[in-house]
């Protein structure tokens, strides 16, 4: 089988492997490289204690008992000379005489110590010495101590460190065997450890090729651990977003496809008619061209409209604030509606406070309150009535509009705002605008940081709203 070595499962297999091998270099480094390095220093920090608290006990009474008892118990050789090197007293844990060992070479013994202290002018020194032709080291600590009487003395303490090779060898032989157990394990373990993580990676990779290919119904499994059942729960909440903007953009195309064929198949029946039937009559030429130019304005406009909710969902809308009197906008807007009033029968019932200023684009306003009556007027009921009306509630402004119409079903409230959205089940062209109003209505809100909403009630109307900050 070929391993991906760029993989998840090879890359955790490896790391446990480093972090193993690393743990075996330094344990084998400790035994081995520094072995010595830590015995000694253990040693002689062993020795430098006892040498301290002999000293401390000096003036005791029963100081001779005391070096008796460390000598015997740390075998030590403790002796205690005089400011000129003799031989004062001491205590031999060797099991060897004192006197006899010592007498041969005292005076080169306390010169090497006089001129340890004369170079470092301490009060305690320590040093590591051979012992004779056999090289067997010996650590040797001294201290300054004086007696009752004010005199001079030198506690010399000497340790012998015994050669530690044999012990060496027991623990290598150990550690050998010790190192192959942990290896082996480490490979068995890093492996399990290895695959364990890494089957939840790989499963959630298969399902995101799947939902690639375009299977929009794909479930995203999280397991066991936290970072993965939460990753599987965004791709799960994502996919299930793709799939309603997969529906929306479905429903979008049949819409703006049925939209736009029939304007041109109109164009395409007056232009016909102009050439078969109008013949030599200036009067119908004039009537059908005058529908053929309409219903181009009206292919112009749906598709400038698409542009803009293009470039406003992609975060490139530019917008110029200035004062605004809204009151005054609004009554404008109105003003384009009364052709519906005379020729269709729209009754619009308002209620609009005067001189209404707040801070943003009048051309974006003027957009957001010819939508939202626009699509009033598109879902109306048979009564034709529509109500609007523009607060002064202080701090902000708040805008209703009120159709009578059939109302929006609960679950697709949610909806309205974000799609080519038609209350109907068979899409139907609309009496005014092109069916986008409500998708541009949401991001020129949100461009003034206004709140909007919609409240309905299904055979009751809808209420359309939002407040602005003056």
């Amino acid at each position: 089988m070929k391993v991906d070595v760029n993989g998840l499962k090879f890359k955790n297999w490896m790391y446990l492997m480093i972090f193993s091998s690393a743990i075996l270099i330094v344990l084998w480094a400790l035994q081995f490289l520094f072995l010595n390095t830590f015995y000694m220093t253990m040693k002689t920090n062993e020795i430098v204690k006892i040498t301290q608290n002999i000293a401390d006990e000096y003036e005791n009474s029963n100081s001779d008992n005391i070096m008796s008892d460390y000598a015997f118990n740390y075998n030590l050789r403790i002796t205690l000379l005089d400011k000129n090197g003799k031989f004062a007293v001491g205590s031999d844990g060797f099991g060897s005489d004192i006197r006899s060992d010592m007498n041969p070479f005292r005076m080169s013994f306390f010169e090497n110590i006089e001129e340890k202290f004369t170079k470092t002018n301490a009060d305690m020194i320590h040093f590591t010495d051979e012992i004779g032709t056999s090289h067997i080291l010996q650590i040797v600590c001294v201290d300054k101590v004086e007696d009752t009487n004010g005199d001079l003395y030198y506690l010399c303490i000497i340790s012998p460190v015994p050669p530690i090779d044999s012990t060496k060898t027991v623990l290598r032989t150990q550690f050998v065997l010790i190192s192959f157990i942990v290896f082996v394990l480490s490979l068995v373990v890093a492996q399990i450890i290895s695959k364990k993580m890494s089957k939840p990676i790989i499963k959630l990779t298969k399902s995101a090729e799947k939902l690639a290919a375009g299977d929009l119904k794909v479930h995203f499994e999280g397991e066991e651990y936290t970072e993965i059942y939460q990753l599987a729960s965004t791709l799960n909440f994502a996919t299930n977003e793709l799939s309603k903007l997969d529906d929306y953009r479905k429903d979008f195309i049949a819409n703006v496809s049925h939209d736009l064929k029939t304007p041109l198949t109109i164009i395409k029946m007056y232009g016909e008619m102009i050439r078969d039937i109008a013949g030599e009559s200036p009067e119908k030429q004039e009537a059908y061209s005058q529908q053929i130019i309409k219903e181009a304005d009206w292919l112009s406009v749906m598709v400038n409209e698409i542009l803009e909710l293009s470039k406003l969902q992609s975060g490139n809308a530019e917008i110029v604030k200035t004062d605004v009197d809204l009151s005054l906008c609004l009554k404008d807007t109105l003003s384009s509606f009364e052709i519906l009033s005379y020729r269709d029968g729209y009754i619009f019932e308002t209620d609009v406070d005067d001189n209404i200023h707040i801070f943003g684009s009048e051309e974006f306003l003027r957009r957001i309150l010819y939508n939202l009556i626009s699509n009033a007027v598109n879902y109306t009921g048979d009564d034709k009535l529509i109500k609007i009306s523009l607060k002064d509630l202080g701090s902000k402004i708040r805008f209703n509009v009120t159709d009578s119409g059939n109302g929006i079903p609960m679950d697709k409230l949610n909806n309205i705002w974000d799609r080519y959205y038609k209350s109907n089940e068979v899409h139907k062209r609309a009496v005014v605008g092109t069916g986008l109003g409500l998708s541009i209505v949401k991001n020129f809100l949100q461009l003034h940081s206004a709140v909007y909403g919609v409240k309905s009630k299904e055979g009751k109307g809808s209420t359309f709203w939002f407040e602005i900050k003056k």
